[in-house]
C-alpha cells in the first residue's frame, strides 16, 4: 500500500501525538515510532540540535542533547519533502460491521489506497479498525489476542487444537442484540466465547510495542484490554523551563556564537599538535569566517573561559528560584531580540496610589500586589521525558534509553508576571483555619501518588496563587479574547529563607515571531488593575454557589474544594497541575470558618 501522511502540529509531537501514542489518520489509526526511527533518507538522525540550553539541561539534570523533531513540507507539486516522523498502522485487526469477520492486517493483501473491504459480504463494506488494544503498566502495547480469547474456554479437543490463521478471516465478533454484549466465535472449530474486556490477561507472547519485533520479557502481572481513546493508553510526560540570562542574552550570528556552534571546527584546532599547525588551523578558520586571526583567537578564548555560562550551574531546586529572580532583576542594556525581555512596571503601578480612594477594592489590590512586570518576549523549552501507560513506569522516547538526544521544542511568546506582598502572605498564613484547610488537601494528595513536572508543596500560599492564576486565565479569555487553552501558568511559590509568591500567565508557540504583543500590553498598570479587579470579583461568586463554595472535596481525588467548571477550572493544557489544588475560599474567605478574604487582609497589612 502507498504511504500515508498525517499533518500534525509540531507542539503535538511532544504531547498527545508523541512516541507511543495512537494517532488517527485519513484511513487508519497509527502509532508513532520511537525516536531511534526518526531518521532522514540517509539513515542519520533528522532531529536538529537546540543551542544555548545548557542551563536548562543542568537544572533538569538532562545529560542528553536537546533536539527539535524533524519536519516535512509539501512542495508546489504536492510531494512531501524533508524528514517525517514514522508510524505504523495499529491496531492490526479490522472488522466487518455487517458480518462481524475479523481481518488481521488486511492492507497487506493488496495495495489499496483506501481502507480494505470485506471479501465475504456481497456489498464489500469497508472494514473498520478494532477499537480495543492490550496495554500493560510497564509501557507495553499490543493487539488484543483475539484467537486466544475466543478459544480460552475450549470444550473439545478440536477446539483446543485450533490454530491461528492470520491469512484468512475466520474469527467473528457479533454484538448480542438481547444483552448488548459481544460474542466471539471461530468459524473453523465453532468455539464461542463472550468478550469481557474487563477480564485480566497475562501479557505474554506479545510485542513490547507494535513497531518492535521483540516480545516482552516474562511478566507475572496482568495487562488490560481497553478502548484506544482511554486516556490511560498513553500519557506523555514533559518538562519545561524558561531561557533566562545569561543564555537568553546570546547575540546570534556573532563570531563567538558561530564558533561555539561549530564544534567540529574547534576540534580541528584542538587536534593541532604544534604551534605552527594550530596557527594554520586558526588562519583557515579566520578565512572561512571572514574575520581577522585576532578576532578568531579572542572568540576561542571566550569559549575556553566558559562561554556562555562561565561555570554557572543551577540545579532542579534552583530552577524556579532562578526564573523568579530573573523576572525581579532589571536587565541592563536590554535588546528587543533577546530571548528574555522584561519591562518593569513597578513605579507606574505604585503611581496609581494617588488616583485611587483608600479602602476601595482597587486600592486594596494595589496594596496586595508588589511587583508588576510585562514579559514582552519569552522562550520556553519544552522537553519530552517519555510516556506512561496505565499510570505505570516512565518509558523514555527511545524506549531503551540509549539514544544521545531527546525531543524538545523552542516555544516563543509573552506574558504577565506579578508578585504578591510577602508581609501580607506571611500574616495570612498564620491563620489556623487556613492552615487546616490546606492540610486536608495535602493529606489527600500524599495518598494519590500523583507526580508533576515541578515539585508540589501544598500550602495556603500555593493554593491562593494557583487559584488566582486560574481565575486570571478565565478572565483573559472573557475580556481579552485569548482562548484559555492557549494560555499557560507558572506558579512561583516558596516559604522560608528564599520566599516566592509570583504568577506568570503566558502564551508560547513554536514560532520565533511569538504572539502579537497583546498579552504583555495588558501589564500596563491601569489595564492590569481593571483586569485583576474583575478576577477578584469573580472569585466571590460561582453560578453553582452555595454548593461549590461549601464543597468539601471535588475533582480528581477530591483535591479541589471551592472550584468547579463554572468558576476556576481551565482547559487541561493551561494547567501545570491537572486542574487540581484549587479553592476560591483562599481568595474570597469564609466568615463562618473564620477565614477572612484576601483583600481584607491586605487592607490591614
Amino acid at each position: 500500500m502507498t504511504a500515508q501522511y498525517i499533518p500534525v502540529r509540531l507542539s503535538h509531537l511532544l504531547r498527545h501525538c508523541s512516541v507511543g501514542s495512537i494517532v488517527r489518520g485519513p484511513d487508519y489509526l497509527m502509532t508513532v515510532k520511537d525516536i531511534t526511527h526518526w531518521k532522514n533518507r540517509s539513515g542519520n538522525t533528522a532531529a536538529v540540535p537546540i543551542r544555548y540550553v545548557d542551563q536548562v539541561r543542568s537544572a533538569l539534570n538532562i545529560d542528553k542533547e536537546l533536539c527539535t523533531p524533524p519536519t516535512a513540507q509539501l512542495d508546489k507539486d504536492g510531494e512531501v519533502t524533508g524528514s517525517w516522523i514514522p508510524a505504523v498502522i495499529f491496531p492490526s485487526w479490522m472488522r466487518c460491521t455487517p458480518c462481524g469477520l475479523l481481518y488481521n492486517k488486511p492492507w497487506k493483501q493488496g495495495h489499496q489506497a483506501a481502507p480494505p473491504k470485506c471479501t465475504s459480504c456481497k456489498s464489500n463494506p469497508t472494514l473498520e479498525q478494532s477499537p480495543w488494544v492490550f496495554v500493560h503498566e510497564n509501557g507495553y502495547l499490543a493487539d488484543v489476542p483475539w484467537h486466544f480469547i475466543t478459544h480460552r474456554d475450549a470444550r473439545t479437543q478440536e477446539q483446543s487444537q485450533c490454530r491461528a490463521d492470520w491469512e484468512q478471516p475466520y474469527l467473528k465478533m457479533i454484538r448480542n442484540k438481547n444483552n448488548g454484549k459481544w460474542l466471539l466465535s471461530c468459524t473453523h472449530c465453532n468455539c464461542k466465547q463472550d468478550f469481557n474486556e474487563a477480564a485480566p490477561l497475562f501479557f505474554t507472547n506479545q510485542w513490547q510495542q507494535p513497531w518492535l519485533p521483540e516480545p516482552v520479557p516474562e511478566t507475572e502481572s496482568h495487562g488490560v484490554i481497553t478502548l484506544i481513546n482511554d486516556v490511560r493508553v498513553h500519557s506523555p510526560a514533559t518538562r519545561s523551563a524558561l531561557i533566562i540570562p545569561p543564555e537568553s542574552r546570546i547575540r546570534k550570528s556573532t563570531l563567538v556564537d558561530r564558533l561555539y556552534a561549530s564544534s567540529a571546527k574547534r576540534k580541528q584546532i584542538e587536534k593541532a599538535r604544534t604551534p605552527l599547525a594550530r596557527k594554520s588551523a586558526m588562519k583557515t578558520l579566520a578565512s572561512e569566517f571572514r574575520c581577522t586571526l585576532k578576532d578568531t583567537e579572542d572568540a576561542l578564548k571566550e569559549i575556553q573561559r566558559g562561554y556562555p555560562l562561565y561555570g554557572q550551574e543551577i540545579t532542579v531546586d534552583d530552577l524556579m528560584q532562578s526564573e523568579y529572580q530573573a523576572f525581579l532583576d532589571p536587565i541592563p542594556d536590554l535588546a528587543e531580540d533577546e530571548d528574555f525581555v522584561t519591562q518593569h512596571r513597578n513605579d507606574e503601578w505604585k503611581g496609581l496610589y494617588d488616583e485611587l480612594e483608600k479602602n476601595t477594592a482597587s486600592y486594596r489590590i494595589l496594596e496586595s500586589i508588589d511587583k508588576l512586570i510585562a514579559a514582552n518576549r519569552l522562550k520556553e523549552i519544552l522537553i519530552l521525558d517519555g510516556f506512561r501507560r496505565l499510570g505505570g513506569e516512565l518509558i523514555p522516547p527511545d524506549i531503551d534509553g540509549q539514544a544521545d538526544w531527546t525531543p524538545a521544542l523552542e516555544l516563543y511568546g509573552e506574558g504577565i508576571f506579578f508578585t504578591l506582598k510577602e508581609q501580607i502572605l506571611t500574616q495570612r498564613e498564620a491563620n489556623p483555619a487556613l492552615v487546616s484547610r490546606a492540610e486536608k488537601i495535602k493529606k489527600r494528595f500524599e495518598n494519590t501518588g500523583l507526580q508533576f513536572e515541578n515539585e508540589v508543596v501544598i500550602t495556603p500560599r500555593f493554593l491562593l496563587l494557583h487559584t488566582l492564576a486560574h481565575l486570571l486565565i478565565k478572565q483573559l479569555e472573557m475580556e481579552a479574547g485569548y482562548p484559555a487553552a492557549s494560555l499557560k501558568e507558572r506558579i512561583y511559590c516558596a516559604t522560608g529563607r528564599k520566599p516566592m509568591a509570583g504568577i506568570l500567565v503566558y502564551v508560547a508557540v513554536p514560532d520565533i515571531s511569538g504572539s502579537l504583543g497583546g498579552l504583555a500590553e495588558l501589564a500596563t498598570p491601569t489595564r492590569f488593575l481593571n483586569l485583576i479587579s474583575k478576577v477578584f470579583d469573580h472569585a466571590q461568586w460561582c453560578s453553582l454557589d452555595p454548593v461549590c463554595a461549601e464543597h468539601k472535596g471535588q475533582g480528581p481525588h477530591l483535591l479541589n474544594h471551592a472550584a468547579c467548571h463554572a468558576c476556576a477550572l481551565v482547559p487541561e493544557p493551561s494547567c501545570a497541575y491537572g486542574n487540581i489544588f484549587l479553592d476560591r475560599i483562599f481568595i474570597r474567605g469564609d466568615n463562618e470558618k473564620n477565614i477572612a478574604a484576601f483583600l481584607s487582609e491586605s487592607s490591614q497589612g
